[in-house]
């Protein structure tokens, strides 16, 4: 199994098997003010290898602080894909899924959110969370400080 893509965004929904993200693929959040609570999203693809499909696999997802402690709660869920008709035999299948979250951040520096199906680590996305004065910040981001 392997993770196709996962991005973060302001915001994302995945709808007939596409993802729809606003404000998608940053790596950096510039906050006012830590600890903050911030909502983003995540939007991610997994492939599913054609030997894998027709079965339970049980996926895990959570952000990690700079010293890759949980942040908040785990989200966790199970799939399953089958063979759509005309698939060419040994074609992955892809799941597709978009989250919204809200966290906590404590701390400046790396974070990561971290995708899991069963045991294994299949991907990470890694960003940075630095605080910078509320003055230096968009107009939008102003009120959270």
């Amino acid at each position: 199994m392997q993770l196709g893509f996962l991005l973060l965004a302001d915001h994302g929904e995945a709808l007939n098997g596409k993802i729809y993200v606003m404000g998608g693929g940053w790596n950096m959040l510039r906050l006012p003010q830590l600890p903050q609570e911030w909502g983003f999203g995540i939007a991610l693809g997994i492939d599913v290898p054609w030997d894998e499909t027709n079965r339970r696999h049980a996926m895990t997802l959570h952000v990690e602080d700079p010293d890759c402690e949980a942040l908040g709660g785990e989200f966790s869920m199970e799939f399953e894909t089958g063979r759509p008709p005309g698939a060419v035999q040994g074609q992955d299948q892809r799941i597709s899924l978009a989250l919204l979250t809200r966290t906590t951040f404590a701390a400046a520096g790396p974070h990561a959110v971290v995708v899991r199906v069963g045991d294994k680590e299949i991907g990470r996305a890694r960003f940075y969370v630095t605080q910078i004065p509320a003055a230096m910040l968009p107009p939008h981001m102003r009120s959270a400080a």
